[in-house]
């Protein structure tokens, strides 16, 4: 075992080979839908979108407890874990990051650094990523948390959208906007701004524009001549997945590219068929 453990919440969505070797371990948050509560990591995005058909409702969310924080922490200490690099979604649009401080203050060992992604999905499972390959290198959790406060400054996401009706149901983004956008049938971009809540990055009026506008960043951001990690990201759509992933190895063959589905909590608040991208320099020089 590792002297340091990297825990982070569910919604950073890495896929099981990388949480394997990388001993990443997860906090799941909870899905409501109707009279039902799921672990997100029991809930594949198939079976959600199938109970779904079945609510007159909308799902909800809910953050980890302190409990599950807790029990985490403890049991990687018992394990022989000396300290712990916790990494969690914005503190701006969930409490996930207070219960994990608040386990903290009750943890048996106070060696644990709490850390907010500033970002959810892949904008958070790739802090994650880094953190556990530099725990792998046996950096100290000091050490892990300032390259991540830099790293974190580097990292994008965009995340494109069918409408804004599911963030603006979930309190998440203004009902004005998601009007606008829903009567000139806008494709929105989503981003985190920088007070780290999620905001509309661009509006155009079809999927394809919107994926050629997130390509213009990243090739913008890859014209710097760095070596780059890039996760394509879906909701729900295996196919357009591998479709976007084949077509950005072709395009950017020198670069690490990996395609992940974002799970029922993300799904919940942009719906399904969103799809988009997260990158960032790796490795970090």
């Amino acid at each position: 075992m590792r002297k340091i453990g990297i825990v982070m919440d569910s919604t950073g969505y890495l896929t099981p080979d990388i949480l394997e070797k990388l001993q990443i371990n997860v906090v799941p948050l909870t899905v409501n839908i109707g009279d039902e509560t799921f672990s997100e990591l029991e809930l594949p995005n198939t079976l959600f979108f199938e109970k779904l058909n079945h609510i007159s409702g909308i799902s909800t969310t809910s953050q980890p407890s302190v409990g599950a924080f807790l029990q985490t922490y403890e049991l990687l200490f018992s394990k022989g874990v000396e300290e712990i690099v916790s990494i969690h979604l914005s503190a701006a649009i969930s409490g996930t990051l207070r219960s994990a401080q608040m386990a903290k203050e009750l943890a048996s060992n106070p060696n644990i650094y709490i850390v907010d992604s500033k970002s959810s999905a892949l904008g958070l499972g790739a802090l994650a990523w880094a953190a556990a390959e530099w725990a792998e290198q046996e950096l100290p959790a000091s050490e892990i948390v300032d390259h991540l406060q830099c790293l974190k400054q580097q990292t994008e996401l965009y995340f494109i959208v069918d409408t804004l009706e599911n963030l603006r149901k979930g309190g998440r983004i203004g009902g004005a906007a998601a009007l606008l956008g829903t009567l000139l049938q806008i494709k929105p971009i989503l981003y985190f701004n920088q007070k780290a809540e999620i905001d509309v990055f661009d509006k155009v009026r079809s999927r394809s524009r919107a994926w050629q506008r997130v390509l213009a960043e990243l090739t913008r951001a890859l014209s710097t001549g760095k070596r780059y990690r890039i996760c394509v990201m879906h909701v729900n759509i295996p196919k357009e997945g591998e479709d976007l992933l084949n077509e950005l190895r072709i395009r950017f063959p020198e670069h690490e590219i990996r395609l992940f589905e974002a799970g029922a909590v993300i799904a919940t608040h942009v719906g399904q068929g969103a799809f988009g991208l997260t990158f960032h320099p790796w490795p970090l020089r």
